[in-house]
């Protein structure tokens, strides 16, 4: 049998490797083959290979031991002898292990640091969700292998159930969502009714990915109540009760990172998706790397710290400095340039050679390729295609939505390969690399601050990647005229991100005389409004107070020039204000406007604070993952009288705190102004401002 289609799931299962494929006509298919794990073992110098590998054999859970050569280092200068010791089944390779290093003949053991499911894909060489062919019979794999399928915005045609059910009492109701998490079906009623009628709909939609709020625990309450409720419910696909041919997601992981934003995490781990979808960095950049080390026949070693070298205290002032920042000029600024650096730190990986063996107490050595490059350069080009490609579909397209999560979700792996780059924890580290890659990022952006200067503009923020430059009179054309100039002399990809008609930088809210590196909003020469670091971008702000902020700046950039914004539109703003403040002390603002939604990391009972949305959660205002609730009187000595979940809002009459509301008005709007009030108003000092918003 041949076919060809997608690997959906991967997972060991006694002693064989068991693999769920969906060919392309979107049938299901599981194959099986026989999954030996095995490790190398290096000598000691007064022992010979072959000896140490025919000690090995004598242990009855070894299958085989033989020598073979495999590279030391990431260098790749030496070949070394090593015994490849391959292990009967995957229980007794801990007992095998240990036995081994009890000889006394063994230096080191490499290849043991990951799980028995990873190093199988890596010998496979294939990735869940990428497209493979294969051969087998009986339900037998014989061989596997992946094909490319290019650079395929679509990702693959696997479906999706995605509900809620209770994970720790008796079901009486599940909710079926849509593919935009919208309400699509609710099954309620008596216990045995609901869950078989879920089954039903499970058999009868065939899901390849079963998406819930804690999914394990609601996958294992399902079988639990089930069988409580003497019912025979199976969710695996070959008839298992465990959903063996399916892959659990968790609902908030499949919300923040999409389908397609999986699928670009699968294949960079070598991972399925189930385990690899809540990775933390480290875990994420040490699976490719053991990959990419494995593949180029390199022994990988136990996670115990890769390069080091001694640094005495003038190399920790002289080199750990860390990223450059430009101080921001607060206040209103008129034609601004943003010029980024594009994908700086990945790009100073494989444009400079900058990689762990590569980089020494001298600087770096190019007469070698690197091994940090090799792979970056792969996804960094992969990155920037789907990004270039994403303006091209329109603003709410389907296609337009996956290119952004692959391109986002690629772009944090490259931003983590930096900063993995000489952490403790990396079996390859090197403590210089990350030094390397800052130092070489100062020097970029100071010679481009230089440049730019020499071209009549000024500077008015610098943050690592970014500058923010202005100049009179100056066009787009002469921003992009300045970003060639920079490019070619620093020789990394630079370009006019964005072209501010009005900038505003905003202090920091500790301190209002220094400013706040990544707190900005402006308008547009396109007529768009631009935000970062404040109350607009956060998602647990309420509608009301978005919506305000959004028409607040609107209101204030319809103006021609920084002088018409500050002698006009700004005494506009302020009356603006002054009217929202008045609606939400009357009670006039529909209460839904003013939910507040925050994300729960963990149980309730986990906090020791009873903070708003704590309680909150522990009235019924959890929902999928966030907490949805309204102050109604913040004031209370009892924090369970101070909120309301949002889910009790069943008509407009409900009353909610308006002096806690108006401050947050008042707060968001004096956040926005102030740095333009404290220069636009005449005699206006820091207290009369601050007067000034909260006398509405």
């Amino acid at each position: 049998m041949r076919g060809r289609g997608w690997l959906l799931d991967a997972y060991l299962e006694g002693g064989d490797a068991v693999l769920w494929l969906k060919n392309l006509d979107g049938r299901p298919i599981r194959l099986r083959e026989r999954y030996r794990p095995r490790f190398y073992a290096a000598p000691r110098r007064d022992i010979k290979p072959e000896e140490l590998a025919a000690m090995l054999e004598e242990h009855p859970g070894v299958h085989s031991a033989s020598v073979e050569q495999r590279y030391l280092t990431l260098r790749r200068r030496r070949l070394v002898d090593v015994v490849r010791t391959a292990v009967n089944a995957t229980e007794e390779l801990g007992t095998v292990k240990a036995w081994a290093g009890r000889l006394g003949k063994v230096e080191s053991l490499y290849d043991v640091g990951l799980t028995q499911l990873q190093w199988y894909l890596f010998r496979r060489g294939v990735a869940p969700t990428e497209m493979v062919e294969w051969e087998g019979s009986d339900g037998t794999l014989a061989t596997i292998w992946a094909l490319d399928d290019g650079l395929s915005v679509e990702p693959p045609p696997f479906k999706a159930l995605i509900f809620h059910a209770a994970h720790d009492r008796p079901i009486d109701k599940v909710t079926v969502y849509d593919d935009r998490l919208n309400p699509h079906q609710t099954i309620e009623g008596g216990e045995v009714r609901v869950l078989n009628l879920f089954r039903e709909l499970v058999e009868e939609r065939d899901p390849d990915l079963l998406v819930a709020e804690n999914v394990k625990e609601t996958a294992r309450n399902l079988l639990h109540r089930t069988q409580v409720s003497g019912l025979n419910t199976r969710l695996g696909r070959a008839g298992e009760e465990t959903p063996r041919g399916r892959v659990l997601l968790e609902l908030s992981t499949f919300r923040a990172i999409g389908l397609a934003g999986l699928v670009e995490r699968a294949r960079f781990t070598m991972a399925p998706m189930e385990i690899s979808a809540d990775w933390p960095a480290g875990k994420t950049i040490d699976s490719r790397q053991c990959y990419e080390a494995w593949r180029q026949g390199i022994l990988v070693p136990e996670c115990r710290g890769g390069y080091g070298y001694v640094s005495t205290a003038w190399d920790l002032i002289r080199m750990d400095r860390g990223g450059l920042i430009i101080s921001p000029r607060v206040g209103l600024h008129e034609n601004v340039g943003c010029l980024d650096f594009e994908s700086m730190f990945p790009n100073i990986i494989v444009r400079r050679n900058v990689s762990y063996e590569t980089v020494g107490p001298e600087g770096v050595d190019p007469s070698v390729p690197g091994f940090l490059g090799g792979f970056t350069g792969r996804f960094l080009d992969r990155r920037l295609h789907f990004k270039h490609l994403r303006p091209s579909f329109s603003r709410r397209s389907r296609e337009r939505l996956l290119c952004e999560q692959r391109q986002r979700e690629l772009k944090k792996f490259l931003v983590c390969i930096y900063g993995y780059s000489g952490c403790f924890a990396n079996r390859f580290g090197n403590v210089r690399v990350f030094q390397e890659i800052n130092r070489i990022a100062r020097r970029v952006l100071v010679q481009s601050l230089n440049i730019a200067l020499n071209r009549g503009f000024e500077v008015i923020y610098g943050d690592s990647d970014s500058l923010f430059t202005k100049k009179v009179d100056a066009s787009r054309r002469d921003y992009e005229t300045l970003a060639i100039e920079i490019e070619g002399a620093t020789g990394l990809p630079i370009r006019l991100d964005r072209h501010f008609r009005f900038l505003v930088l905003l202090p920091k809210a500790s301190d209002p005389r220094m400013g706040a590196a990544r707190r900005y909003y402006g308008k547009l020469t396109d007529g768009s409004l631009f935000y970062r670091g404040i109350e607009l971008r956060r998602h647990d702000t309420p509608s009301l107070i978005k919506r305000f902020q959004e028409e607040l700046m609107e209101i204030l950039f319809d103006a021609e020039s920084s002088e018409e914004v500050l002698e006009r539109q700004l005494s506009q703003a302020l009356k603006f204000v002054g009217e929202a403040c008045r609606k939400v002390s009357r009670g006039e603002v529909e209460p839904r406007e003013l939910v507040i939604s925050k994300r729960l990391r963990r149980a309730p009972q986990e906090y020791v604070s009873r903070q708003p949305h704590v309680v909150a959660a522990e009235l019924g205002a959890e929902e999928g993952g966030f907490v949805n609730y309204l102050f109604v009187d913040a004031e209370r000595r009892n924090p369970y009288l101070r909120v309301m979940p949002a889910s009790m809002l069943t008509s407009h009459h409900h009353s909610y705190d308006k002096r806690k509301y108006t401050e947050l008005v008042q707060r968001a709007a004096e956040n926005l102004l102030k740095p333009i009030a404290l220069n636009g108003v005449k005699g206006g000092s820091e207290e009369w401002v601050s007067q000034r918003f909260t006398s509405f």
